[in-house]
């Protein structure tokens, strides 16, 4: 009898061979994630850090290059939660600034100061609070966007430069030097003077040779370095004018000490384009001048037209609160003060139909 075949143990079958989805040639491979999440070398700068950070985000180009296991993996998940965090901190500080903005506004309001007790010269005001004045100042000028500002506007400096009521130099550590033959620092509060000189020293310590440091009032008259006898180049001045008694005489001096091809560059508070603000300003303006020193409503434009400069440009931001001001002296003016000092002409006081001015500060009222 024919043996039956023995029945195999299995039966055979084809091996199931995992099928992997092709990746485009434009997308990366999970080693080739466009940003890395390794520790911080503990060598670089904190400069150097942020830079890495930033280059870091998550971008749209990258994501759209992404496969889904990298779009479900933890390490593109942990990259997204961390940056959904920057947003949320960005609104919290935001919020916290106008908060804090708002309190110290109220508080202005809810003070009564009598105007009559204030006294013309409040630089006694500016003496005591000289070390912790950047830090009261930091805040407000930090939501008003004028630290950019006050950057731009320094730059623009040439030449022999002077900088009227400087304060604590806080427009020191914007300084192009290569482009300034010198500079002059001009203040009349010896604290806060002090300060500006230890901040120039930090920021720009190879230059300190050719920088002038005057502790005098900028409504007297001021002489220029031996080597300008022509005058300064650049006169700079950033909220100077809310804190003296003659605004207008201090702009004429100014004028008289720049030359006839120099330029005034002014940055300053004032009143706003808008009445409601105008009328808040007023009603905070006496606390506000007691407690800084500076009167922060008065009407800049007009102030500028009573001085008989001539406008190059003006911008205003904030409301037009905040007054970017390009001015040049008049044509002759040096002249007619030479003839002057040396007794040849008297000095005839400008009138309102010698001096050509438009109402221009009109336009934003």
């Amino acid at each position: 009898m024919a043996k039956l075949p023995r029945p195999l143990r299995a039966i055979p079958t084809t091996k199931a061979v995992p099928v992997r989805r092709a990746l485009p040639l434009n997308r990366k491979t999970p080693q080739q994630l466009p940003y890395d999440l390794s520790k911080p070398d503990p060598n670089q700068t904190p400069e150097q850090a942020i830079r890495k950070v930033w280059a870091a985000r998550p971008k749209l180009r990258d994501l759209q290059r992404l496969s889904d296991e990298q779009l479900a993996s933890e390490q593109h998940q942990a990259k997204l939660r961390r940056w959904r965090q920057w947003p949320m901190f960005g609104v919290g500080l935001v919020a916290f600034g106008l908060g804090m903005y708002g309190v110290m506004l109220y508080v202005s309001l809810a003070r009564d100061v009598d105007v009559k007790d204030l006294p013309a010269d409040l630089t006694d005001r500016f003496d005591k609070e000289a070390e912790g004045y950047d830090e009261k100042v930091d805040t407000s000028e930090t939501l008003l966007l004028l630290t950019s500002k006050r950057k731009k506007l320094t730059k623009l400096a040439r030449g022999h430069v002077l900088e009227v009521a400087v304060g604590t130099g806080r427009n020191i550590p914007y300084y192009k030097t290569k482009q300034c033959a010198t500079v002059t620092l001009l203040d009349s509060s010896a604290p806060m003077l002090e300060v500006a000189r230890r901040k120039w020293n930090d920021t720009h310590k190879e230059y300190f040779s050719r920088v002038f440091f005057k502790r005098q009032s900028a409504l007297d008259p001021i002489t220029p370095p031996f080597d300008a006898q022509d005058g300064y180049d650049t006169i700079i001045e950033t909220m100077g004018l809310c804190s003296t008694p003659e605004p207008v005489k201090l702009l004429q001096n100014m004028e008289a000490c720049t030359k006839e091809d120099g330029q005034i560059l002014l940055l300053e508070h004032g009143k706003s384009h808008y009445n409601w603000l105008n009328s808040l300003l007023d009603q905070t303006a006496p606390a506000h001048a007691d407690e800084h020193g500076c009167w922060w409503n008065k009407d800049i434009g007009k102030i500028v037209e009573e001085s008989g400069l001539e406008v190059v440009n003006i911008k205003r931001y904030n409301f037009g609160t905040t007054w970017w001001l390009e001015l040049k002296p008049r044509k002759g003016l040096r002249k007619k003060i030479a003839e002057v000092a040396t007794g040849e002409q008297p000095l005839v006081p400008q009138t309102e139909s010698s001096v050509t001015q438009k109402p221009w500060w009109s336009l934003w009222r």
